[in-house]
């Protein structure tokens, strides 16, 4: 942003990836990540496949701290799926273990509990809902996003908002792009998450959003373990901006049969994966 100041850049003047690149002396890539958080903040906005400057004067977002609650959920989910945590644990348990402030570990228990992962004991304590991260929960959770995620794009009215196909086209081709590695599980999960939140959120149907957004944290507590190697990350990514062509062609039908394609393969893959490991 303060290149384009010094250039006396104006609203309306293109953003060209590779020019920006040389003028600062870095590769594409971060040129993409930056200019992808201009455009969710509204900064610059996409003019079919180009970007262009919208704002100078927009404030320039800086990236969110690790909520301490969100890290401990996973912590705890993880750590209860791997068998560190019993079923039914008191708090002052789960205190010792995780080494956490009271007043983070009550908020985290909250928020479990509001995503029906854990409830209440009677008594005192918590247990922790039966099937957490089980093959059977995962075909079940897969087959409510084949019936609610396709039809959110055939709504009347649907609309992507601006900028956000030129974030996931931007965020996509990194990974598309550049080698996969097992440490870039969690930047690839929250990207996917973010696909399939905003594609959803397009349709103005608060119902189908909240469904999404209730699980889409639910998949973040069990899912950031992404170990499916660099051929299904590439495939994903690519199915996704198979989405973006037709939302953008306007072909909605079209949209909503890729997506439950997408759907459908990934919940088979995940099955095969699970069938793989029980054999083994």
């Amino acid at each position: 942003m303060d290149l384009l100041a010094q250039d006396g850049a104006a609203p309306g003047t293109p953003l060209r990836q590779d020019a920006l690149a040389e003028r600062l002396g870095v590769s594409r890539t971060p040129i993409r990540g930056a200019l992808a958080v201009l455009a969710a903040a509204g900064t610059v906005e996409a003019r079919g496949r180009a970007l262009v400057l919208r704002d100078l004067q927009a404030p320039v977002p800086t990236a969110p701290g690790e909520d301490p609650v969100a890290a401990l959920m996973v912590r705890i989910a993880r750590d209860r799926v791997a068998g560190r945590i019993a079923e039914s644990v008191s708090e002052a348990d789960l205190q010792r273990h995780t080494d956490a402030a009271r007043g983070d570990l009550s908020r985290a228990l909250r928020r479990l509990e509001e995503l029906g992962i854990v409830t209440r004991n009677r008594g005192h304590g918590w247990r922790f809902t039966p099937g957490l991260a089980t093959p059977e929960e995962r075909a079940s959770a897969y087959r409510f996003r084949i019936v609610v995620e396709p039809a959110a794009l055939l709504e009347p009215g649907y609309a992507l908002p601006d900028g956000f196909a030129a974030e996931m086209r931007a965020g996509h081709r990194i990974f598309l792009e550049e080698p996969w590695h097992n440490a870039r599980a969690i930047e690839f999960f929250e990207l996917n998450a973010a696909f399939h939140h905003g594609i959803v959120a397009a349709s103005g149907n608060r119902f189908f959003l909240q469904a999404t957004e209730q699980h889409n944290r639910l998949r973040r507590l069990m899912n950031y373990d992404w170990h499916l190697g660099e051929a299904r990350v590439h495939q994903n990514a690519r199915e996704h901006l198979a989405i973006l062509d037709a939302l953008e062609a306007g072909d909605a039908l079209a949209a909503s049969d890729a997506l439950a394609r997408h759907l459908r393969d990934a919940a088979a893959l995940g099955d095969e994966l699970a069938r793989l490991r029980g054999a083994a």
